[in-house]
């Protein structure tokens, strides 16, 4: 999955992003192509005159070149897109991430998946695998950054913006039916289970990582493992909630919008607040729009949402 960049179709190549990330994929990247200049933001004042060896350019002369190769060596992904951005008016400016030079990080849409339906996987070197079907949506995006996932997309699931992140031996399965307005899915070293004929509203987070690494003073130790995130059948997740690692939700419960929770909780309850706590037991709810439907009982709801009062879904999904 190796990027290969003719230097000659650039007067300078310049790496932008001299952090820990630099440091851990610098080798790689230096043997696939070598640097004209570094540059980096904390070096807008007081920069050196080199780094490594190589020649330091400033951001406000990095703007002046023309034709030019800048690889973005940054490891978050929204810092990345900010960069991007902030590239985009350098003259002639061919902007690629470091990743894409050394093969470490692959992105993989839902278009390019249906190009392989016949298939129904995609495996790639570094023991990452993805498993769907004809039905599998355009908007998914997934992001391997590391070895070792696995994603699975049931039957008939729809998203209207699906990002999934992975850094290594991550598990995420989403259960068929699934309704997906927008959210941001990150999976490492832990997994993600969403139960079937869930819905999940607009910039909902779902973690079972922190990101970061904690450690208690005294030991030394870490306190801030990766933990499995496991959210049943038939769950609504509200506008903004975020759920983090080791939290579980049974099935057919409503978390409620802004909601941050990494508890466990049982069924058919609704939950909200922050951190996030049961504000109300024994309910069910119904995927029939109020914008459309005014119903008074659960019976007037569509055949297969009055069947809910019945619990044929599992409290939660199997962990595969």
């Amino acid at each position: 999955m190796e990027r290969k960049i003719d230097k000659k179709m650039f007067r300078s190549v310049i790496i932008y992003g001299i952090g820990q990330y630099y440091k851990t994929i610098k080798s790689e990247l230096f043997a696939q192509i070598k640097p004209d200049y570094l540059c980096d933001r904390k070096w807008d004042t007081d920069a050196p005159e080199s780094f490594d060896g190589i020649p330091v350019i400033s951001r406000e002369n990095l703007y002046k070149l023309e034709n030019s190769l800048v690889i973005i060596s940054g490891g978050a992904p929204w810092t990345n897109e900010s960069i991007r951005s902030d590239m985009a008016h350098i003259p002639g400016a061919t902007v690629v991430h470091a990743d894409e030079i050394i093969g470490r990080q692959v992105n993989i849409t839902g278009k390019m998946l249906k190009k392989m339906e016949n298939k129904g996987y995609y495996e790639d070197f570094w023991g990452n695998r993805v498993e769907f079907d004809s039905t599998v949506p355009d908007t998914v995006s997934i992001i391997f950054r590391g070895r070792d996932n696995r994603m699975v997309i049931g039957s008939h699931v729809t998203a209207g913006s699906l990002t999934v992140g992975f850094g290594n031996g991550g598990v995420c399965v989403i259960g068929d039916r699934a309704e997906i307005m927008e959210a941001y899915i990150a999976v490492s070293g832990a997994k993600v289970m969403i139960g079937k004929d869930s819905l999940i509203s607009t910039m909902v987070q779902i973690r079972n990582h922190d990101g970061h690494h904690m450690f208690d003073l005294e030991t030394k130790k870490r306190i801030n493992h990766p933990a499995d995130v496991i959210i049943g059948d038939h769950v609504w997740i509200g506008y903004r909630a975020i759920i983090l690692a080791g939290a579980r939700i049974g099935a057919g419960s409503v978390i409620g919008a802004g909601a941050v929770t990494s508890g466990q909780f049982g069924g058919n309850l609704v939950i909200a607040g922050c951190p996030a706590r049961v504000i109300r037991t024994g309910v069910c709810w119904s995927r029939d729009d109020t914008d459309y439907f005014n119903h008074e009982s659960l019976d007037a709801c569509m055949p297969q949402e009055a069947e809910m009062k019945a619990f044929l879904f599992d409290e939660f999904p199997p962990i595969c």
